[in-house]
Formats: C-alpha cells, structure tokens, sequence
C-alpha cells in the first residue's frame, strides 16, 4: 500500500527533474554506473522493471474489455457492467447520457472501508455497428491527495465474446505535467480462449539523471481462462526488444503489429507465466519469470493479507546479483530500491518516477 513517505519519494523525484533539460553536469541516478559494457544499473532496471510493468498493463486493459470497467462492451466475457459498492477497496457507479453513451466510473482505495481514493478511473463507452469506442482517464492520488498522476487510454472495440479484436491508444502523465511520460499502443485478438497481441511502449524521461528513451516491444501469445469465480487469468509468454535513445528519438509504428523505431536495440528478453483478475477487474496473482538483455533475468511474484488485498514483488538480477528489487499493490504504485546503493525511486500507475 502507498504510504506517505512513498508520497515524498514521488514529490522528491519531481523537484530532481526541474533543475534543467539534459544537463550533463547532473549527477548520475545513484547505482547507475556502467555494467556489463554500456548497459547501466538504471538501463537494466528500467528495462526489467518494464517487462514486468507492461506485462500486467496491458493485460489489465486486455482485462477491462470483459469486466465491466469499459462498460457493456461487444466482448464482454463477464455480465459485471453495473455498479456495485464497496468491495475489495472497489466501487463502481454507471451512469446512462442522453446521447446513450455510458459513463462508468471505478475507483480504488488505500482503505478496506472505501474512504482514501487512490486511483480514479472515469471510462466513457459508445457503441456505433459492430465497433465500440471507450475513451478511459485514470488519475492515481496519493494517500494526502495529490495528484501522482494521469493516465489517458482510447479503445476501439470490434466483434463478439468469442470472437474480437481491439486496440488501446494510452499515454501517461507523471504528476500534474502536460508532457507524457511514457506512451504505448496495443493490439489484442481472442478467438475461443486463444490471445495473441503487440505493444509498443516509449518513456521519455527528460530529467537531467536520465535525458533519454527507453523503448519496450513484445508479442504475446497466451491463453485466457475463467474459473468458478469468475476470475480471468493470461498465461502465456511474450517475446520482446528493448531500446534506448536520445529524449524523444524513439516512435511507435502507427498500426499493429505495433513496434518500435529509432535509437539502438540493446537487446532482446522473453517473459512467461501468469496474471490474473477478479470478476471486477482487480489484480488478484503475478507470477512471471523472464531473461532479459544483457542476460539479466526477472522474477515477479505476489502475495494476498487477510483481506485479499495484493502485493507484487519482484527481483532483476545479473547473475548471481541482484540489480534490483520492487514491491507495488493491486494499482501498480509501490517503490523500486536500487540494490548497489539503497536509492529508492517511486512507481506510480505502474512506472518508474526516475
């Protein structure tokens, strides 16, 4: 669970970006010396901490389509659109327009009683034919309710339960800024209980400790199931490239299967195993294992208290060394320690807040 402190992490993490665009006499991110050749501490854990972090994104987007989250979609694997009270630190409203779009409004709290919003997400559903559109706005708060972030994410929707395919437009915004952060593009098919998908991701970090991009491709071949409870679980691997750039030198390809241009590929990293979702769309179990570039592995594991409420763990390693460790909940906000030195950075909505 985010904590204060974790709050002051992010705040601190801020005010170290202002002091300049792309200065090169900034020092570096403590524990970001050189590695294995040119790839750095801070490559290796932003490029491990990103294939874990894409992994459960894209798969809780991939999740939102059937669980009620995007509202009455055309491939709604689960009959949960309406609202419900508080539940699993969950509550949901909906609400018909006039124009008979649907307005669904999720938020997710810090407390078991539902009283300290974390995370608000207002998805805006319309259906027109065979094609359904979703225009979805996340903000993350911290527990003294500021603003952590902002995350925007555009659906389009075809087909039927057994059949569909979509695609997600999504972009992040660190804190109160105009600029994004990080952007990606997703594709994703199901036929039966068969998924395959791409994604591209980018995170532009101007801070003068970073003044780089990072870029993360994969494809993802995997199987989706339901159990008595009507829990959703992808199980299945992702095959990817990693790459790094001057600020703002990497793209994504405009249509899927989505990839990435621009910059040095620095390697490539394979991730399989195993996320899964309640009927409401809440992260209920992570555990995946992958190798990374560099031959750098990852293991991410996850872990419920009494009240069913998720912690995520996970641990990057080169060799027998441990490059770094990171624990975030259901949310994806948590903190990275950097293991060489002990500097912590914060996770907001599932990104590193260099």
């Amino acid at each position: 669970m985010r904590t204060p402190t974790l709050a002051a992490l992010f705040a601190a993490a801020l005010l170290a970006g202002c002091g300049g665009g792309g200065s090169s006499s900034s020092s570096p991110l403590p524990g970001s010396s050189s590695q294995s050749g040119s790839v750095s501490t801070t490559d290796m854990a932003q490029d491990g901490s990103s294939a874990a972090f894409d992994a459960v994104d894209t798969n809780e987007a991939d999740a939102a389509v059937g669980n009620g989250s995007l509202g009455t979609s055309a491939l709604a694997r689960s009959p949960l659109s309406a609202g419900f009270a508080c539940r699993h630190r969950r509550t949901r409203t909906v609400t018909v327009n006039p124009d008979g779009s649907v307005t669904i409004e999720t938020i997710d709290y810090y407390d078991n009683a539902c009283t300290e919003p974390e995370r608000d997400a207002v998805a805006i559903y319309a259906s027109n034919g065979g094609t359904a559109t979703v225009s979805r706005t996340i903000t993350t708060y911290s527990l003294t309710h500021a603003q952590l972030g902002v995350r925007d994410e555009n659906y389009s929707i075809m087909g039927s339960s057994g059949n569909g395919s979509w695609t997600v437009q999504d972009a992040f915004y660190a804190g109160t800024s105009s600029t994004p952060l990080s952007q990606f593009s997703h594709s994703a098919a199901i036929n039966s209980s068969t998924y395959t998908g791409s994604t591209g991701r980018i995170f532009n970090d101007a801070k003068p400790s970073m003044n780089a991009a990072y870029g993360h491709q994969f494809a993802t071949n995997a199987t989706v199931g339901s159990d008595g409870s009507g829990d959703t679980t992808f199980t299945g691997t992702r095959n990817g490239a990693f790459f790094k750039g001057a600020l703002n030198g990497l793209s994504i390809s405009g249509a899927p299967p989505f990839t990435i241009s621009g910059g040095t590929q620095q390697g490539s990293g394979s991730i399989s195993g195993t996320v899964a979702f309640t009927p409401d769309g809440v992260l209920e179990s992570v555990n995946l294992t992958g190798t990374l570039l560099n031959g750098d592995s990852i293991t991410v594991t996850s872990s419920l208290d009494a009240n069913g409420n998720i912690t995520v763990s996970g641990t990057i390693s080169n060799g027998s060394t441990t490059v770094a460790t990171f624990t975030a909940d259901a949310n994806g906000d948590g903190t990275l320690t950097i293991t060489s030195s002990g500097a912590q950075v914060p996770i907001v909505d599932w990104h590193v807040i260099w």
